[in-house]
């Protein structure tokens, strides 16, 4: 069983939208732009605990009543073999065939204008065009209640709460072990008799006690004596059971105090939980931004719980998390990357996202590059670090708050441009490509052989971003001798095909080096400024100074870096995806 789509009409801020998904998705996006909107939709397709609260006019999408609420879910049942898919079909048998290769389910609400509310009902089939009513009881309960099981998590979780709700289903006795509980049962009676009477001994009540009998005989003339004593019992032996931490080899027990702790546990305790249901039901865990209150490190280890089914002993196969956290994606894989944005109208764009094979015993260090990048509206990817201390330099300089209106640089270190186009561009997140003009020895040509592989980089992208479509091509040579390799040649190289390398900026956003970072700063501030800063003599000399120990030279040199000078930087044509990273043409 796989869900393959989410269409929410007329709902709170949506006015139609349609989404991609899969059984594991994020949903990410601005503060305010629809994302536990999109959550709490979910919520009425799948949660009977949802659809006891009334839909009122808000929940209309501009309080357009005269317009009905749907939410439809579409879901892939290919996978005979699947054991949620066999849950599923049997549940819908009369609505569905058995050559039906996906099934969908509705949500419609309604607005009653008598009842000030909205009439709910809902649909399943094989065809979204020819659904049947999903049957109903007077209680809300429909038949889908008994497939599915939404297990909500809010952004703040009470764990003691938790526990008191759920201890009842968390602390089952064996029946093996029946007798055995019968006996310890009786000792806890007997302990607390024990207790009342050695609580009646205390010098304060027996002191009460005696003043007690003769004001009440004062009252009334009998012969009666009024005793104190105290009736202390235990209503249920779990009502005061709490969680606490021990470490290992310490005796000692810790109260779970902090806030990542708490969260990590409750998680824990969800996990237990859905076991209780999934021999029957299927469980679908909706997640609102887990990353609250806890430290980003505790934010990883949730991450490595959430996306690893060693880790969440495979019990989380249906997730739906909203978030702002890049930390909390540090192990995704398998899933569906959701951005919603534009808060006039709401849109989605969505990707499925997996790791790639190369990068499985690394992926935190790339997921956490990719996620980064995916919170922003405009994104520029360079080669390595030192583009990226340079750049974050100048761009500072320039806007100090330039990442908080969603500008970010991101460095493709080992990975490539491919797979950040392709996440970038279904997420419809602006991107920049600045690339070096690089050209390097042809392995084992005798005598040695030089190529153009900045061109040749070029033109491969220019093919991969436009498609069969794209006609730019540059001239990229492989006949290159030893003297022809060098920066002055490699600059020619470029003023040959500047032309055509402007329309190529223009058009796929894509930024060749005029040689490469050290030679085009050179270039930019001038030698007798780019010596001063490195300290040498010479402009040779400061370049093989920046080339090695190339990222911490060049953060010593950005430190350095005056106003005039990232100024300069910013406004020279040879770094121009500055500029156009932040929406600037000129």
């Amino acid at each position: 069983m796989r869900f393959k789509s989410i269409e929410i009409k007329n709902f709170r801020n949506f006015d139609n939208i349609k989404v991609d998904i899969g059984n594991k998705n994020v949903f990410f996006g601005m503060n305010d732009i629809g994302k536990t909107n999109f959550l709490y939709a979910l919520r009425c397709l799948f949660d009977r605990n949802m659809r006891k609260f009334d839909l009122t006019e808000s929940d209309f999408h501009k309080r357009n009543i005269e317009t009905k609420i749907e939410i439809t879910a579409c879901i892939d049942i290919k996978d005979a073999d699947s054991p949620d898919t066999e849950k599923l079909r049997a549940k819908m048998k009369d609505a569905i065939c058995s050559s039906d290769a996906e099934v969908f389910i509705r949500f419609t609400a309604s607005y009653n204008n008598q009842m000030n509310c909205a009439e709910i009902s809902m649909q399943w089939g094989g065809d979204a065009e020819k659904l049947k009513d999903i049957r109903s009881n007077n209680n809300g309960y429909f038949d889908i209640d008994s497939v599915f099981n939404v297990i909500y998590i809010n952004s703040y979780i009470d764990l003691q709460d938790l526990f008191k709700k759920n201890i009842r289903t968390l602390i089952k006795n064996k029946e093996s072990e029946e007798e055995k509980d019968s006996l310890t049962e009786n000792n806890i009676k007997t302990k607390v008799k024990e207790i009342n009477q050695e609580i009646s001994k205390l010098s304060g009540i027996q002191e009460f006690q005696n003043k007690l009998t003769p004001s009440y005989r004062k009252m009334r003339d009998e012969d009666v004596s009024i005793g104190i004593k105290s009736t202390f019992a235990i209503n249920h032996l779990y009502s005061d059971i709490v969680p606490f931490i021990q470490q290992d080899n310490d005796d000692n027990e810790y109260p779970t105090a902090g806030e990542g702790r708490k969260k990590l546990l409750a998680y824990s305790i969800y996990n237990l939980l859905s076991e209780e249901t999934a021999e029957k039901k299927i469980n679908l865990f909706l997640i609102e931004e887990p990353e609250t209150h806890i430290h980003r490190s505790m934010q990883s280890a949730l991450s490595h719980f959430l996306f690893n089914s060693e880790a969440n002993d495979n019990k989380l196969n249906y997730l739906f998390i909203s978030t702002h956290s890049p930390f909390i994606l540090s192990e995704m894989d398998d899933l569906h990357l959701i951005r919603l944005y534009n808060p006039n109208k709401i849109t989605a764009s969505s990707e499925s996202y997996v790791v790639p094979d190369v990068w499985k015993t690394a992926k935190k260090k790339l997921n956490r590059a990719l996620s980064e990048s995916i919170f922003a509206d405009s994104v520029l990817l360079v080669e390595g670090e030192s583009e990226c201390v340079l750049f974050e330099r100048v761009l500072t300089e320039i806007d100090p708050y330039y990442e908080s209106k969603g500008v970010h640089v991101l460095s493709v270190e080992g990975v490539g441009f491919e797979k950040y186009i392709d996440v970038l561009s279904a997420l419809n997140i602006r991107y920049f490509i600045k690339t070096d003009n690089d050209i390097t020895k042809i392995q084992n040509s005798d005598p040695a052989l030089y190529r153009q592989s900045g061109f040749e980089r070029i033109n491969h992208l220019v093919k991969y971003i436009g498609g069969s479509s794209a006609s730019e091509s540059l001239n990229a040579r492989s006949d290159l001798s030893v003297g022809e390799s060098k920066p002055p040649q490699a600059r020619t190289y470029y003023d040959n095909e500047k032309t055509a390398l402007d329309s190529i900026r223009v058009k796929y956003a894509l930024f060749l080096s005029h040689c490469n970072l050290e030679e085009d700063l050179l270039e930019c501030l001038g030698e007798e400024r780019f010596c001063e800063l490195l300290k040498k003599g010479t402009a040779e000399e400061a370049i093989k100074l920046l080339k090695s120990s190339k990222q911490q030279n060049m953060v010593e040199l950005a430190s350095k870096l005056s106003d005039d000078d990232c100024m300069k930087i910013y406004k020279h044509y040879n770094f121009a995806s500055l500029r156009a990273v932040r929406n600037e043409t000129n």
